[in-house]
């Protein structure tokens, strides 16, 4: 017999009652750690606010009320006055590239608009460097065209690397840095020595032009469709295992900063033995749900893995796949062309075409079929139009061909959707991965690009929750080469809730009718991605019986005003029942 919602309500209190009586008679009931007088948004419905919590063994063992919880403390007991401060489950954030990440934090110079600018962040990557090891990265002039924080039309005065500026930098470090669309390179002297490139000989390097200054001294700048083919095999294919364990300590600090407890990543395998180094040493300070590429799923499905691999620190059985490109460089598919390149309707990605890169019909679904059966679950991107279609059809002909299950397909993106294909999301069961914060970014050219009417499909947050969609969130961490999205949740609560750029664009919100709840967009942030990763019956709410993960925050959300998102700041973050960050 089906339970009704207030009986299963009652059946989770009794169980929940009969946790802590056990607990506490136990022969040690003395909590490790107790936080009190908060306001505590646990993002449970059968027991939605507290003011206090008790962590012990990593889990949480009360939840409630200060009298309740305060049985739990004992003189070994660490006690956190909590002063009234607004608490939330730690974020749990559906879509990073952490090594990705790792490296652009290390050094970037997307944003950078002066040559003050340019070299502060040479000298701040150089101290962390040994001679000979390369820097490499750059991405500038993204936000030359298109001004951050504008929802477009705006520009800013273009900025191009001095190089000549950082050569006595840089002697014992060869640097070879990029724009963001690739038209234009940038090298030093000890680059060009160990690259073998000759300014002084330009005829030698066909399709390669050594751009020359007003002096006719060579700048440092290089273009050419025969840069890449020539500069990119005596690249480093990767860096040294130390080098990126420091890489992950610097990602590991900002993601703690950000009261981040769980990721889901898309590294390589490096990166992955690096997690469990760390978690071996006790290092390790985020939950890592890990995703495998999708034409690897023969592979992990031959070691045993499959949904629920791994523990609640290291989660394995997810497989990401690719169907189309991305709105940033215009490779994103759709059924018409983009308004600006009425030649263009994007690209679709390596597993769906052959190699001459022709559409293969049936190529991607393959893939499919072999890795649902073998219990992996799929996520897949897509952000364009006929892109999200076909692959809705795809998950249609899954049902058809290995039967329904569940299955919580994660629509990666799920960018610009066309108007009929909305109410099949709730039909599928589909879980939508989204990343709010690519709005208030992408609103700089989405109209010019795709126009205002099929801009009312794109990022439509209200219109996926009403048709039965399941909405989780996340950042898409370190952004694209033309995009950057910070590991900030407060940059992705504030889109979703407000439709605006970072400075307030447009006035009313951008279709503004496709704003979610702050409660919402928390959930979306917390409980529903851990559901999205199989996981809601460990993560994702403060609950009894859960993992203790939880951030404390300098603002109620749920009261602030939108310009006060924005200036929410982490006030602790504590995974498994620890603190593992303490602003000071």
């Amino acid at each position: 017999m089906t339970k009704s919602p207030s009986c299963r309500r009652y059946l989770k209190g009794t169980v929940a009652a009969l946790l802590l009586l056990v607990s506490a008679c136990s022969t040690s009931n003395h909590a490790d750690l107790v936080l009190y007088n908060g306001t505590i948004w646990t993002v449970d419905v059968g027991n939605p606010t507290a003011d206090a919590v008790a962590i012990r063994d990593g889990k949480f063992v009360a939840v409630g009320r200060r009298a309740e919880v305060q049985k739990w403390q004992g003189a070994d007991t660490r006690t956190i006055d909590l002063g009234g401060k607004f608490v939330l489950p730690g974020f749990n954030d559906n879509h990073v590239h952490f090594a990705s990440a790792a490296r652009f934090l290390e050094f970037n110079i997307m944003k950078a608009s002066t040559q003050e600018e340019f070299v502060a962040r040479v000298q701040r990557v150089l101290q962390t460097l040994r001679p000979g090891e390369w820097i490499l990265g750059g991405l500038w002039g993204a936000y030359d065209q298109w001004a951050s924080g504008s929802a477009g039309g705006q520009s800013r005065t273009a900025f191009a690397p001095d190089m000549l500026r950082i050569e006595a930098l840089t002697a014992d470090n060869p640097m070879f840095i990029r724009k963001f669309d690739d038209t234009e390179f940038a090298v030093n002297q000890t680059a060009l020595h160990q690259l073998g490139l000759d300014p002084s000989n330009p005829s030698e390097f066909p399709g390669i032009v050594f751009v020359r200054n007003r002096e006719h001294e060579f700048s440092g700048i290089l273009r050419g469709e025969g840069v890449l083919p020539f500069v990119t095999p005596k690249l480093p294919a990767t860096f040294s295992h130390q080098r990126r364990l420091s890489q992950t300590r610097n990602a590991l600090a900002e993601i703690r900063k950000y009261g981040v407890t769980n990721i889901s990543d898309m590294s390589d395998d490096e990166q992955l033995d690096i997690y469990r180094e760390l978690r071996a040493s006790g290092e390790l300070t985020v939950r890592v749900h890990f995703r495998h590429f999708l034409d690897r799923w023969q592979e992990l499905a031959d070691q045993g893995i499959k949904v629920g691999s791994g523990d609640a620190w290291i989660r394995l059985g997810s497989l990401k796949g690719h169907i189309d490109g991305i709105m940033g460089n215009s490779t994103a598919r759709f059924f018409e062309p983009y308004d600006n390149q009425p030649g263009n309707r994007g690209k679709w990605r390596k597993l769906m075409v052959d190699e001459a890169g022709e559409f293969v019909e049936g190529k991607f679904l393959g893939y499919m079929l072999g890795a649902d059966k073998a219990g992996l679950q799929l996520t897949v991107h897509a952000i364009g139009d006929e892109a999200n279609h076909l692959l809705m059809n795809y998950l249609e002909e899954l049902e058809k061909q290995n039967g329904k299950r569940d299955r919580r397909f994660r629509l990666v993106h799920a960018q610009v959707l066309a108007p009929e294909d909305f109410h099949r999301l709730g039909e599928l069961g589909i879980v939508a991965e989204v990343q709010p914060f690519h709005l208030s970014d992408d609103m700089r050219w989405m109209e010019e690009r795709i126009g205002h009417e099929r801009c009312r499909g794109a990022y439509a947050f209200k219109k996926i929750v009403d048709n039965g969609g399941t909405l989780c969130f996340g950042t898409d961490w370190p952004g694209t080469a033309a995009a950057e999205y910070p590991i900030n949740p407060m940059f992705g609560l504030y889109a979703a809730t407000t439709r605006q750029t970072v400075i307030g664009q447009p006035a009313g919100g951008w279709f503004p009718e496709e704003r979610i709840s702050m409660a919402d967009a928390i959930k979306a942030y917390t409980l529903n991605t851990a559901y999205a990763n199989f996981e809601e019956n460990i993560k994702g709410s403060i609950e009894v019986g859960k993992v203790a993960d939880l951030a404390v925050l300098s603002n109620n959300l749920l009261e602030s005003q939108p310009e006060d998102i924005l200036k929410t700041e982490v006030l602790y973050t504590i995974v498994g029942g620890k603190v593992v960050y303490q602003r000071e």
